[in-house]
């Protein structure tokens, strides 16, 4: 029964709203129909249209519209073909485009508009002629090494005829020829880092421009920046702290996002020094820097060291707190001899859990020039994590449970929602050993954001 109602309510909405737009269809007929007589079938046309959007089978709109669409596609047909003769390229072809889009936005309502043949005709030559003018302007303006305004020219061209003639080819000198020359410029002035990212740039779209992979490749082998990455120090006390935090700068830097960085790492490297009486754990001069690098192939020598290192593994603190659990009791009201349920509370226990690990780490790290001895960066670096849990347990049903207050059983909601976010807190705490990871894996990033950044500069 409900099903036929609704049934017959669509129904009639339906039919109301189909009868509002042949009304609607129906009044912006008329409308066209006054705006004819007085001439201005522009307007009228525009009336028609939408009447017939509303309602296709309004056949007045219908006829209406073939009659004064025809005149508006005769009139921009005209506008195209004045121009034309005016030999003003552009507007001829935007008024062609005009009157074909607007043709086939009235035909797409069933109203069949006519057009000559030969405007066909004329908008090719007007085309071509335009498109060759473009065309040798763009090939003096490359020849002017003007290639941004030459681009501009061939991607409009681009618009009407994408196969004309070798724009293609065109179209990829003027884009890739003036990063070319400023990529051939870096070269020239030794900037070899600064080079291969301009050719690079033009490798990526076109790897057969010119010679650019030759020179890109080039620039990646002249632009390497090897750097040698010592044994780090431990003045902590704390066994091996010095090996993991080392393990992490080399994952780092093995990931870092630059084509340039090349890492020594030699596990006899504290050997060669020894056998050429060199140490690091002083300060490299000029003197001596040159002759390191060469014995390690390095720009950039990183030492660290391990000021500090200090775990905290928490104990689990366990609360007993009082709290109450709702229970249902049922009764009988004598008066009308039905059952009906009350609610009622028992004082119950419940258990808090407490409990936090930290981790506190102080690294110092130094970047040294292998060509000069000059330090390049130095920094220390304190981090400390630490990972906490709060929550409840109870062993009943927790949806239940409430807490007490001073005179008993807190109802509020606001009461009751903190301790369901405590009984639904999380249970898991990291380890001191993930907290000791995450320590370690953010000062690998700071060090290798100081080589990305060094290895950058100009």
């Amino acid at each position: 029964m409900l099903s036929s109602r609704l049934n017959v309510a669509f129904c009639f909405l339906f039919f109301a709203a189909m009868m509002a737009g042949c009304s609607g269809s129906k009044s912006l007929a008329k409308k066209g129909d006054q705006l004819m007589e007085a001439g201005l079938y522009t307007d009228a046309a525009t009336f028609y249209f939408n009447a017939l959007l509303r309602n296709q089978n309004n056949v007045d709109a219908r006829i209406g519209l073939n009659q004064t669409a025809q005149k508006v596609l005769n009139d921009k047909y005209d506008v195209f073909s004045k121009a034309r003769a005016m030999e003003e390229h552009k507007s001829a072809l935007n008024a062609y485009q005009d009157a074909v889009a607007y043709r086939e936005k009235v035909q797409r309502l069933g109203v069949k508009l006519d057009a000559a043949n030969h405007y066909t005709q004329d908008y090719e030559e007007v085309k071509g002629i335009f498109m060759k003018n473009l065309y040798d302007k763009g090939n003096d303006l490359m020849a002017d090494r003007k290639f941004d305004e030459a681009n501009v020219l061939f991607k409009e061209i681009a618009q009407l005829d994408p196969n004309y003639k070798d724009l293609q080819e065109l179209k990829n000198i003027a884009r890739n020829e003036p990063v070319y020359i400023d990529g051939s410029a870096l070269f020239d002035a030794l900037n070899y880092r600064q080079a291969y990212y301009k050719f690079d740039e033009i490798y990526r779209t076109d790897p057969g421009y010119k010679d650019v992979a030759v020179l890109r490749a080039e620039c990646l082998d002249l632009g390497k920046y090897p750097v040698a990455i010592m044994p780090m120090e431990n003045a902590s006390g704390k066994k091996d702290v010095e090996k993991r935090v080392h393990a992490f700068v080399i994952t780092e830097l093995a990931s870092a996002d630059n084509p340039f960085l090349r890492i020594v790492e030699r596990d006899n490297m504290d050997v060669i020094l020894r056998e050429q009486r060199l140490s690091l754990s002083g300060i490299i001069d000029e003197r001596t820097a040159s002759q390191v690098g060469n014995l390690l192939g390095a720009k950039v020598i990183i030492t660290g060291n391990v000021l500090s290192y200090n775990t905290t593994t928490g104990k689990m603190r366990v609360t007993e707190k009082n709290g109450y659990e709702a229970y249902q009791v049922k009764l009988l009201n004598k008066e009308t001899d039905k059952h009906y349920y009350e609610t009622r509370y028992r004082p119950v226990k419940y258990q808090e859990y407490y409990n936090r690990n930290e981790t506190t780490f102080s690294f110092q790290y130094k970047g040294i020039s292998l060509e000069t001895g000059e330090v390049l960066f130095s920094r220390i670096v304190d981090k400390t994590y630490d990972s906490k849990v709060y929550y409840g347990a109870y062993s009943g049903e927790v949806t239940h449970l409430y807490p007490a207050g001073s005179n008993g059983v807190l109802r509020n909601s606001r009461d009751k929602n903190v301790l369901m976010e405590l009984m639904r807190a999380n249970r898991a705490i990291k380890s001191v050993d993930q907290l000791s990871n995450e320590a370690f894996a953010a000062v690998a990033r700071d060090l290798t954001a100081d080589i990305v950044n060094l290895i950058n500069k100009p």
